[in-house]
């Protein structure tokens, strides 16, 4: 096995959280880092925001109108930098996000998605549209 872009984990460590999430933070940096040039932290943040949506850091803060949508979230990228979601539009009847922000605090970067439609049965009827700035 090439150990070029992680540091190995010994045979025999302890299988915890800890042993683990280091060489696979060094492996996600060097995939995100495979872009190269200037847009390589763009590609990176398109590439891996699902992941940081999935990463929790801390206590979401739920909408004061829509009480089941959360409103803002602290995450952690995959790369280990910090980020915050922040849901700009909510979708009354469907309950969702329709537009937000997530930024990626070590690059200064936001991803922004935009535009989500759906129609009175609850179907996509526009995409999202996500950029990066």
């Amino acid at each position: 096995m090439t150990t070029q872009f992680h540091t190995v984990i010994a045979t025999g460590a302890a299988a915890n959280a800890a042993t683990f999430n280091s060489p696979l933070s060094e492996l996600d940096t060097a995939i995100g880092n495979l872009g190269g040039g200037a847009d390589a932290t763009s590609d990176y943040i398109y590439a891996t925001w699902p992941a940081a949506l999935s990463r929790f850091a801390g206590v979401p803060t739920y909408d004061v109108t829509y009480t089941d949508v959360v409103s803002t979230l602290a995450v952690v990228w995959p790369d280990g930098s910090a980020g915050t979601y922040t849901a700009t539009t909510i979708d009354s009847v469907w309950l969702e996000a329709t537009a937000f922000t997530l930024t990626h605090a070590d690059s200064g970067l936001t991803l922004t998605g935009t535009g989500l439609v759906r129609n009175a049965a609850g179907q996509i009827t526009t995409k999202m549209t996500l950029s990066v700035a």
